[in-house]
């Protein structure tokens, strides 16, 4: 018994680095398998949210154009959130400029966003989404934490600095640029406190029947947009299938070859047992028991290995001021799956070594 349990547990070199291989299979599977769990959970939540169907309220289909007075806001049992946008052009300190930028400040009454922008008066802070900061770095223009910029709209100019970015997975597009009233007014004074548009998220009045709708005054469901997104995300998780294939073919091929190797250095041993009467079948269990004794080793160590790289990624986003609505889920999917394929893709790989090993050495005695 004690040879067999050498011969099943024995480390070496080889076997801890297929072990450090499929924790990184299951690093990868897991990390994975977690952040689109949170990224469902974030989905399912905001569409919650959502759920009679956001609706945008404007007077003009180009909203640099269109206009909601501010007197007509939402009576105090509407979730809506306003919106004032600037079409402006960007330039920074060593005068590179980028043009068509789309300046938007938020008035989010009930923070529906999570962006702390329930009071107007206060300043939030500039917020850069990083399909902006993309185009501003192919221009040479820096998009770091308090950069600072000039902002031009026909004439009208406000400087601001940079404090955040936001990712793309926030709700709103990640090419607007986040800014104040008192900024948004610099460059639209003709607001004059009024808004470009709305969206309603929930209301137990009739939208025709609010003080906004007025002439001219357009109603634009957007629930449409929200399910499209939903469904995205369910073609995601769909997809973690070719993420599960690929982990296991390369955790299986691991384990095929680090057994194949293993029944050749264990020879004199295997011989040792068959001289005094194992069977075949004995054999077989003695490497599908080293191999799923590997990948259940590497399966636990990469499935925690998964789970803090995706903390530390979220960690590290918040850290760099990137503002990100995805919080990686540990739950009994993302714990399981990952192990499990390991598991069954070692049985897998280990089978066929463990057999020709036990041929291999029964023709050797049978010569013998």
């Amino acid at each position: 018994m004690s040879i067999t349990f050498r011969l099943s547990t024995k480390m070496n070199r080889r076997i801890f680095a297929t072990i450090l291989g499929i924790a990184f299979c299951a690093t990868y599977l897991a990390g994975t398998t977690a952040m689109v769990g949170g990224l469902h959970d974030t989905t399912s939540s905001l569409a919650a949210s959502f759920d009679q169907g956001p609706v945008l309220v404007y007077t003009d289909g180009d909203f640099a154009n269109s206009r909601v007075g501010g007197d007509l806001l939402p009576e105090n049992d509407t979730s809506f959130i306003a919106f004032c946008f600037a079409n402006v052009t960007l330039t920074d300190f060593n005068s590179r400029t980028l043009g068509n930028v789309y300046a938007v400040s938020v008035y989010d009454p009930d923070d529906v966003l999570g962006l702390n922008m329930t009071d107007e008066s206060l300043d939030t802070g500039v917020w850069v989404g990083t399909q902006l900061a993309d185009i501003m770095v192919s221009k040479s223009i820096s998009a770091t934490t308090n950069s600072r910029y000039m902002l031009n709209r026909g004439g009208n100019m406000t400087i601001v600095q940079v404090s955040a970015l936001y990712s793309e997975g926030s709700i709103m597009p990640d090419d607007w640029l986040l800014i104040s009233r008192e900024s948004m007014d610099a460059l639209r004074p003709e607001l004059e406190g009024d808004y470009s548009f709305l969206m309603i998220l929930d209301s137990p009045i009739p939208l025709k029947e609010q003080p906004f709708y007025v002439k001219d005054t357009s109603l634009t469901p957007t629930s449409g947009v929200v399910g499209f997104f939903e469904r995205g995300i369910y073609q995601v998780e769909q997809g973690l299938w070719g993420i599960i294939l690929m982990s296991g073919l390369m955790t299986a091929i691991l384990v095929y070859c680090i057994i194949s190797i293993e029944t050749e250095y264990s020879a004199p041993t295997i011989r040792i047992l068959r001289g005094v009467g194992a069977s075949r079948e004995y054999v077989i269990r003695v490497f599908m028991f080293k191999a799923l004794f590997i990948t259940a080793i590497g399966g636990i160590l990469g499935t925690a290995m998964g789970f803090c790289a995706a903390s530390a990624i979220s960690s590290m986003s918040s850290l760099a001021n990137v503002m990100t609505f995805i919080t990686p889920v540990a739950n009994l999917r993302s714990v399981l799956l990952p192990f499990l394929i390991s598991v069954i893709s070692g049985a897998v790989g280990g089978f066929w070594p463990a057999m020709k090993a036990s041929r291999m050495f029964v023709a050797r005695r049978n010569d013998a």
